[in-house]
């Protein structure tokens, strides 16, 4: 019996690809992150270069902070995901998506499947706002029932504006009439399976747009090529498969660093070697 959803909302991320809006926190805790976050920001200003949002924005910074191992765990949040992939839940990576205001930023329409590298399983990313997602900020969009098939896609470094890490981006004709604008409140949240198509439009209003996306994968998953490490959210995961991650006791203690470390290494190691640059 479902934990939290219903059983359309179950089926929806069957048929379309995702499924939103989810509540999981108060407005004030969404705020209580952005404060958090900001203030990270601001503590940066003259601090050290390896650990700006840049950076952290990039791969697993939940490794790293208390306040976002937190949002990982939340009840609410991994009863919705059981609801979706089953009950044994990881936590393979983390990672903010923001607009600023009045930017050219966006996101072009893509599939996160196309540089994952993983066999079997299930794997879907979870999107909590922070802020308002709308259409004026360049809330996600995806196309429904996408997923079912695997785009071509194609790299391109010369794009600035686009904030994905690999500038990847679908080379085929995308039916922008099954489009769909995923638009979250502050707290509230989106789960999208990794093969479905979405992307997002820049931000034209006068705040930030701030999302925090977390992937969650069943243990099940192979992650080809590499002994991949992840975090275990719920149930029960074989360390012979994947290697378990420490949550954080402080933030950015050395322990939490150590395991940072060592995601962006395989990361790197892996990604960069058999496609010249690491993946979103």
């Amino acid at each position: 019996m479902p934990k939290l959803l219903k059983p359309d909302q179950i089926s929806m991320l069957r048929t379309d690809g995702y499924v939103a809006p989810i509540p999981v926190f108060s407005k004030k805790e969404a705020a209580d992150f952005r404060r958090s976050l900001e203030a990270f920001e601001q503590s940066m200003t003259d601090g050290s270069r390896e650990e700006t949002m840049a950076t952290l924005s990039k791969f697993k910074p939940h490794l790293l902070f208390t306040w976002l191992d937190k949002i990982c765990h939340n009840e609410t949040l991994l009863n919705a995901i059981e609801d979706l992939i089953g009950p044994d839940l990881l936590i393979y990576s983390s990672a903010f998506f923001i607009k600023n205001s009045n930017d050219q930023a966006y996101v072009p329409w893509h599939q996160d499947s196309i540089y994952a590298d993983f066999k079997g399983g299930k794997q879907v990313r979870a999107w909590v706002a922070f802020t308002d997602s709308n259409t004026t900020n360049g809330c996600m969009r995806v196309i429904k029932g996408s997923h079912k098939k695997q785009f071509k896609h194609i790299d391109d470094p010369s794009d600035a504006n686009n904030i994905l890490f690999r500038k990847e981006k679908i080379s085929e004709n995308v039916d922008e009439e099954l489009a769909a604008d995923l638009i979250l409140k502050p707290g509230e949240m989106s789960v999208h399976d990794y093969g479905v198509i979405h992307g997002s439009e820049p931000n034209s209003s006068n705040d930030r747009r701030i999302g925090f996306a977390i992937a969650f994968v069943t243990p099940d998953t192979i992650a080809t090529g590499r002994h991949e490490t992840a975090m275990l959210a719920r149930g029960y995961a074989s360390e012979k498969d994947w290697e378990l991650e420490p949550r954080p006791l402080m933030d950015r203690d050395n322990n939490a660093r150590l395991a940072h470390a060592r995601a962006m290494k395989i990361r790197g190691g892996h990604f960069y070697n058999t496609a010249g640059a690491a993946a979103e």
